[in-house]
């Protein structure tokens, strides 16, 4: 008997915040931007290099709103205004659950904006959008 894992499904993934998993989480859409700037000379319309010049390292998150283990209550977005000013960061990680071997991990990320979805006849989601300072990790 064998047995078919050949690709990775997000059934098969845990995604810490902070240490923590979220409830009902729906998704999570990481974008790595590197800022890369074409370098041309005086009188040459032809790019010689793209370079690099800013990393900005941002993600996206959707969850189901439970009465409890919200993204609010898990101190991961802020309340108001006097709550962002304290300046929290947290990791966000991905594992494979059942090897445990770590995908990627985005550090020093700090919530940067969210919005609630609120639907006649459907369940509250609440959306998440995250800056972070770092990534590491080559398995996605």
């Amino acid at each position: 008997m064998k047995t078919n894992q050949n690709v990775r499904t997000g059934n098969r993934v845990a995604i810490l915040f902070d240490g923590k998993q979220i409830g009902l989480l729906q998704n999570l859409t990481p974008n790595d931007d590197y800022g890369l700037e074409p370098a041309a000379g005086i009188g040459d319309i032809h790019v010689q290099e793209y370079v690099p010049t800013l990393a900005r390292h941002s993600l996206s998150a959707s969850s189901m709103i439970l009465p409890t283990k919200s993204m609010k209550e898990a101190g991961i977005a802020v309340e108001n205004g006097d709550e962002a000013l304290q300046g929290r960061v947290f990791d966000i990680e991905v594992y494979d659950k059942f090897s445990g071997d770590l995908l990627v991990k985005y550090t020093g990320v700090s919530y940067a904006s969210g919005s609630v979805e609120i639907r006649a006849n459907a369940i509250l989601v609440s959306n998440a959008q995250f800056l972070a300072l770092d990534r590491v990790g080559k398995a996605l």
